[in-house]
């Protein structure tokens, strides 16, 4: 009988151990070869020029050999890890444990793992989200896709003393009737490809931000990221009575069954939701809307590779670091901070912070 994926060996086919074994050379070259490829080329930063330029071992850089230019770079200049001042090793060790932690981790748990500050590994996590969100594939689901949302934040705190009539305790810091229009209420919504087979489960999510799980939302939020003729499945609540003009819709009553006597359920938006639940209570235990897209982002891409080796989680984040500098988190702790949370908005607008 087959075991789950996390006891298979390409589950940890990239211990911790493995990178303590590893020279400086070898994680250097790990680097090097995940941002340039092997063929021994770099592309200066700076000037674009791709050759094989002058090597300075000593300080680890290279000069671009472009004449006129003469740019001296590293292999993390111009990445997220721009002007890092912890060694590629511990970075790696980072990367590492944040792709093997199936439920997230915390920037204090990581901390204590690594040796470092807690702000230090704040940003050094938010950098790996950040990446994660700048790569997203956002391109239109076909298929069969599941789509749901899910109330994220602003819940109130429970009191001592419960009431009959509003099920909530005498000494909550929010009065019962802010529920829930309390400020911090946000409403997460996914829809995600799933293989109509059933054998391997969703194949590819999207996530998005909302005010409330409405028909002003749920109807552009498909007609952006579904294709037409496309298999939705949802519940039953009333944002998405319209789908039926554009898709073929089936739905599901939960209040009485997970699943129809056909097969209908939205299983795989719930199991999203599944997980990210357990990265909030369990890990971040907080979350507030102005970095909410960040985590729920990262919640995506996890349930997407949940079945990838540890090797290609590792060379798929660090390959997105290198991409381009960092927007949010270099100069985080200095006061550099994003101007406001990220919102899905149609495509006649655009998002808050972009």
């Amino acid at each position: 009988m087959a075991g789950h994926f996390l006891l298979s060996p390409a589950a940890r086919d990239f211990p911790l151990a493995k990178i303590e074994k590893m020279s400086e050379a070898e994680v250097h070259s790990f680097f090097t070869e995940i941002r340039w490829g092997k063929d021994g080329t770099q592309v200066c930063p700076l000037c674009g020029t791709s050759d094989k330029h002058y090597w300075n071992a000593k300080r680890k850089q290279w000069r671009c050999k472009s004449v006129g230019c003469g740019h001296s770079f590293s292999v993390t200049s111009a990445t997220k890890f721009a002007d890092h001042k912890l060694p590629l090793r511990t970075i790696l060790k980072a990367i590492m444990i944040y792709v093997t932690n199936v439920k997230g981790i915390s920037a204090s748990a990581l901390g204590r793992q690594l040796g470092v500050a807690y702000m230090t590994a704040f940003t050094l996590l938010h950098k790996l989200r950040e990446s994660i969100m700048d790569h997203a594939d956002q391109e239109p689901l076909e298929g069969l896709v599941h789509i749901d949302g899910a109330h994220v934040s602003g819940r109130i705190r429970k009191p001592r003393v419960k009431s009959k009539a509003t099920k909530t305790q005498a000494r909550d810091k929010v009065p019962p009737d802010a529920f829930p229009y309390h400020p911090n209420r946000r409403i997460v919504m996914v829809l995600r490809s799933v293989d109509p087979t059933g054998k391997t489960g969703a194949i590819r999510s999207i996530v998005r931000i909302v005010p409330s799980e409405s028909r002003e939302w749920a109807e552009p939020l498909a007609k952006e990221f579904v294709k037409r003729g496309a298999t939705i499945m949802t519940d039953e609540h009333p944002a998405y009575g319209l789908y039926m003009a554009r898709y073929t819709h089936a739905t599901v009553n939960h209040s009485v069954e997970f699943s129809t006597d056909d097969g209908v359920n939205n299983n795989q938006a719930e199991s999203f939701f599944s997980r990210m639940r357990r990265l909030v209570i369990g890990q971040v235990h907080r979350v507030t809307p102005k970095y909410m897209l960040d985590y729920v982002t990262e919640i995506g891409w996890r349930e997407d590779n949940r079945r990838v080796s540890t090797t290609l989680m590792v060379k798929d984040v660090l390959g997105k670091t290198q991409k381009s500098r960092s927007r949010w988190w270099r100069g985080y702790w200095q006061g550099d901070h994003r101007d406001d949370e990220i919102m899905f908005v149609p495509k006649a607008g655009k998002p808050v912070s972009q």
